[in-house]
C-alpha cells in the first residue's frame, strides 16, 4: 500500500531454485567387525608366500651372475611382481578376497561404504603392502594405534579390512518340531 504499481513487463522471473540431491552409498549403514591382528598376519602370510613363488623364477636367475641373465632375471621379477598385482586386483575387486583373505576369513572393503573396493584401490594396496608396509615395517606399525586396524596401505587405498561377524544361536531360534504320528 502506498507504492506505486508497476508494468508487469518489468518484473522479472524468478530463477528456478537448484535441487538438493542427497544420495548413500549405504555409509551410513556400515558397522564392520574389524579383522583381528592374528587373522590379518594369516592373510599376509599367505599371500606373501605366493608373491616369493612368483618372484623366485627372476631371483634364480639373478643368482646366476651372468649379467645377460642378472637383466633378465629384473625383468622376469617384474612380470611376476605385476602378474601378482593383477591377480590380487582382481580377486579383491570382485569378491573383496585374495587367497590370503579367504584363509583368514577375511575381507577387504572400502571403508566409507564397506562394498568392495576397484581394481585400482586394491591394486595400489597390493603395490604399497608389498614394498612401503613390508620394506619400512612402520606401514603395519600403524594400525597398533588405528582403532580400525588400518595399515598405511588400507589408509591410502581407501579400504579397511574386516571380518564377518560370529555367528549366534538361541534356542529360541529352533522351530518347534512336529508332532510324532
Amino acid at each position: 500500500m502506498g507504492t506505486e504499481l508497476t508494468k508487469p513487463t518489468d518484473v522479472t522471473r524468478p530463477e528456478r531454485a537448484q535441487a538438493a540431491i542427497i544420495e548413500s552409498e549405504g555409509g551410513i549403514d556400515f558397522d564392520p567387525t574389524f579383522a583381528s591382528f592374528g587373522a590379518r598376519a594369516i592373510g599376509l602370510a599367505v599371500d606373501l608366500v605366493i608373491i616369493v613363488l612368483l618372484l623366485v623364477p627372476g631371483l634364480a636367475l639373478i643368482a646366476t651372475g651372468s649379467v645377460g641373465l642378472v637383466l633378465l632375471g629384473l625383468v622376469v621379477m617384474v612380470a611376476g611382481f605385476g602378474i601378482g598385482t593383477v591377480l590380487y586386483a582382481r580377486a579383491v575387486s570382485s569378491t573383496g578376497q585374495s587367497l590370503g583373505n579367504r584363509v583368514a576369513g577375511t575381507k577387504v572393503v572400502d571403508a566409507r561404504n564397506g562394498r568392495n573396493v576397484g581394481s585400482g584401490e586394491a591394486g595400489l594396496r597390493y603395490v604399497l603392502r608389498f614394498t612401503v608396509s613390508i620394506i619400512f615395517f612402520i606401514g603395519f606399525l600403524i594400525a597398533f594405534a588405528d582403532r580400525q586396524r588400518r595399515t598405511f596401505h588400507d589408509k591410502i587405498a581407501g579400504t579397511v579390512v574386516t571380518r564377518p561377524p560370529r555367528e549366534s544361536w538361541s534356542i529360541d531360534d529352533e522351530v518347534a518340531a512336529p508332532p510324532r504320528a
